[in-house]
């Protein structure tokens, strides 16, 4: 008795699969830089340009309540990039701690902000001007000082400024 072959095959199929996954791909890594040119800089094109952010300047301080939590936190902070960010109080705060691998926690709390040194008056910090945040944590909170913590700041134009490992 003989084998009869399959009536359809399988091969272009398997083809059919391989070039739509290979597309996907493509259409995933074209914000990279890979792909059509989509979301490079237009400036002096090497790439990317990263956006401001902030950054410590400085040594943070953090008081704690009577029962270990974190009650308030001071970062002095300046801007990393060439330009400046919008920094005022009428933003959102949190602050996020990560008590494991698998355990998190978010704390809202209210913050405020202070010029240090150089300031021209406006509402935007600039390369080379410092502020001090200084966040009002409510107790008891999950933060501690043993729990590495960062701070999300939510600005009134949507931005979000992250702070890493605020807590030494």
């Amino acid at each position: 008795m003989a084998l009869n072959p399959a009536i359809y095959s399988t091969r272009a199929l398997t083809f059919v699969v391989l070039a739509a996954m290979a597309g996907i791909g493509l259409w995933l890594l074209a914000p990279m830089g890979f792909g059509d040119g989509a979301g490079t800089d237009s400036g002096d094109g090497n790439g990317l340009s990263l956006p401001a952010s902030l950054r410590v300047d400085g040594t943070v301080q953090s008081e704690s309540a009577p029962d270990g939590s974190v009650s308030r936190i001071v970062i002095p902070v300046t801007v990393r990039g060439d330009e400046g960010i919008v920094l005022t109080e009428d933003g959102k705060v949190r602050v996020e701690t990560f008590m494991s691998e698998s355990a998190a926690a978010a704390v809202p709390a209210a913050y405020s902000v202070a010029r240090d040194g150089a300031d021209n008056g406006d509402t935007m910090l600039d390369p080379g001007e410092r502020a001090i945040i200084t966040i009002d944590l409510p107790t008891p909170s999950s933060v501690t000082a043993e729990n590495p913590a960062r701070v999300v700041i939510r600005t009134p134009d949507g931005a979000s400024l992250v702070i890493e490992d605020v807590l030494p």
